[in-house]
């Protein structure tokens, strides 16, 4: 810091010398601007002393509790936290299968089959469409599953049903 200053002196210096041979400028004024700008300089000098002699040149202890907080994370939508349940859940047994995601398929391809087709999914269009494997797992009537521990829809088989949804 000390040198930094000491060498803008010593440019100021320089200034007011070529200020008076080159520019010829009053030699007077020179001095006045020169001894102005030192008095400056000195004064940048005495005020970042006195800064640091007092510590206030280090954070307070506010602004060190707020750099110490970890950065919030944007919570995820709940709506998608509980999907996510869903469809793990439905992939473990097929009791979950049958009740948490199974309504969600259903909802998702009554919608699709009536509004894009005029369709409701008890026809045997809409069980042309679905084809036989979702039909059993999406039809109106089907019962729950006698072993409620039975394996559920594999992942895989999840992402095929609702793809199969989507192509209505």
């Amino acid at each position: 810091m000390t040198r930094g200053l000491l060498s803008l002196g010593g440019l100021g210096g320089l200034a007011a010398l070529g200020a008076v041979v080159i520019g010829g400028a009053p030699a007077a004024r020179a001095l006045d601007a020169f001894v102005l700008f030192l008095g400056a300089l000195l004064m940048i000098w005495l005020v970042r002393g006195t800064r640091r002699a007092s510590g206030a040149h280090r954070p307070s202890q506010y602004e060190r509790a707020l750099r110490g907080r970890p950065a919030r994370q944007p919570a995820r939508p709940g709506g998608l936290e509980q999907a996510e349940r869903v469809v793990v859940l439905a992939g473990v047994n097929a009791f979950d299968l049958h009740l948490r995601l199974r309504p969600r398929l259903q909802a998702i391809a009554e919608h699709r089959l009536a509004s894009r087709r005029g369709l409701s999914l008890e026809s045997a269009e809409a069980r042309e469409l679905l084809g036989e494997e979702l039909w059993e797992l999406l039809r109106p009537d089907r019962p729950p599953p006698k072993d409620r521990f039975a394996p559920g829809m594999a992942l895989a088989g999840q992402r095929a049903a609702l793809e199969r949804i989507e192509k209505i």
